[in-house]
Parts: C-alpha cells; sequence; structure tokens
C-alpha cells in the first residue's frame, strides 16, 4: 500500500520538528511492516464517517476526545513466519504478538505517547469493517467480511488505538472493488449452505453447518478458499487451520455445544 502524507507549515522550526516526527513514525511504520504488520492506517478522528463516529460513541468510546485513531493489520503470509519465529507458547499468541509489536511501536517510535488501546483489548466494541473500508483497505464481499484490493481475503484487524499525538495522516490511493469484476463468483456456489450470497451472507446457516458433525467447514472455508483474488496471498492450510479452529471453539463455547 502506497502512503503519502500532504503537511504544509510555514515557520522553519515547526517543519523541522515535523520532518523529525514524520521520520521517526515512517521507522516505526517499517518495523511493524518487517515485523509482519504490513497494514497501517493512521485517521483523523474527527474526519471519521458520522455512521462510524456514532457507533463508537454507542460503544463508550471517547472519540472526541483524541486527534488521531491508529489502525494496524496484517496482508499476506508473512505476519504468520514472523509469529512462528516469536513463538506461539501462549493462549493467546496473535493477539499477544500483536500488543507486543504495537507497544515496542508506540514506545520507540512515538516517545511513549500515551494511548487508548481498542483492539484486541476486550473493553469496547470496535466497527473495525468500518473502519478497514474508510482506510481504503477493504470492500464489502458476499463472504460477510471485508476482500482487499491488495491481499484479497487474506487479511485481518490486529490492533487499534487513540492517541492524541499529531500523528502524519495516511493516504491509500483509490482503487475498486475486486468483487466487481469478478463475474463468476465462485465463493457462492462453493459454499456448501448457501451461505454466500452475492447480496448477503447468512450468518446463522453458517454457523450451524460449522457446528454439525463432521462438517467440511470446522477447519476451513470452502467458499474463502474459492475467492480468485490474489491467491498468492492465500494464508497457508497450517495458518487457515489454526484460524479456523480457534473461531470453532469460541462458537461451541458461544453456543454452548
Amino acid at each position: 500500500m502506497r502512503i503519502s502524507i500532504r503537511i504544509v507549515f510555514t515557520d522553519p522550526s515547526v517543519v523541522n520538528q515535523v520532518e523529525c516526527n514524520m521520520t521517526s513514525v515512517e521507522a516505526g511504520f517499517q518495523f511493524l511492516k518487517k515485523n509482519g504488520l504490513n497494514l497501517i492506517s493512521v485517521m483523523n478522528c474527527v474526519d471519521l464517517p458520522a455512521r462510524t463516529l456514532k457507533f463508537m460513541q454507542g460503544s463508550g468510546i471517547p472519540i472526541i476526545d483524541y486527534r488521531r485513531l491508529v489502525l494496524i493489520g496484517h496482508g499476506g503470509r508473512c505476519m504468520w513466519q514472523t509469529l512462528k519465529a516469536h513463538g506461539m507458547d501462549s493462549a493467546n499468541p496473535i493477539d499477544r504478538y500483536s500488543i507486543f509489536l504495537t507497544q515496542q511501536f508506540i514506545s520507540t517510535y512515538l516517545d511513549n505517547a500515551a494511548v487508548l488501546w481498542l483492539y484486541p483489548t476486550l473493553q469496547y466494541v470496535v466497527p473495525l469493517q468500518q473502519l478497514g473500508e474508510f482506510s481504503g483497505w477493504s470492500f464489502p464481499s458476499p463472504l460477510g467480511s471485508g476482500i482487499s484490493s491488495e491481499y484479497g481475503v487474506w487479511f485481518a484487524y490486529r490492533a487499534a488505538f487513540l492517541i492524541n499525538a499529531e500523528l502524519p495522516l495516511t493516504f491509500s490511493t483509490s482503487a475498486p472493488s475486486p468483487c466487481n469484476n469478478c463475474f463468476k463468483k465462485p465463493c457462492v456456489s462453493a459454499c456448501p449452505v448457501n451461505a454466500v450470497q452475492v447480496e448477503s451472507f447468512a450468518l446463522e446457516s453458517c454457523i450451524d453447518h460449522r457446528l454439525s458433525l463432521d462438517s467440511p467447514c470446522a477447519d476451513r472455508c470452502p467458499a474463502r478458499l474459492a475467492c480468485p483474488i490474489h491467491p498468492e496471498h492465500r494464508y497457508t492450510l497450517e495458518q487457515i487451520q489454526y484460524h479456523y479452529r480457534c473461531s470453532l471453539a469460541a462458537l461451541h463455547d458461544w453456543y454452548g455445544h
């Protein structure tokens, strides 16, 4: 994803300070990307869509008290490789790894500025898909989750926080939804229970089938695997099975199976 920054100042001392801050922040972006968190968006809180602001305020998030919202994610296979090298000997290794890297980013490259964690902590309900769409990362898809013009369906949100530092905003290049030019829609025909439709996603049908005995969707999603957009970024089978087994365990806990 190409990042551009638009800032205009006239005072040389302000320019020097901003350039110094920008250099540090850009170095921090590179640190995150090198370690697998290769999707980064810095948003101006007051510019967020009205529905997103309303949702966040309704969730108790003090969005109006902060200047910037930072959203961090990963696309493709790099994060899994760096995570395995880091170690997975904890109850929630992906969340733990994402928090560890983001804390390093904040302490080293943002002068340990005070932040309000939004995700993956459980204190708030955060509209991640809305933020991803606003950042230009994703578009709605028949799968009920987002699809990226760069990574297809193989990306995820890993961290989000609010901060009052004047971080440079990131701007992604605009691109149309990859689904627009996908005429055969193999994801629709690949779903064994017709939960995937062009205009909607039948979540309950999907869950019921995943919870059924010997379900072929227990540790993978045939519809997601059928998506033809950027298959080169498809997770390894090991990673796919890890994610889906974790989500299936959560469904069993939630529905009491």
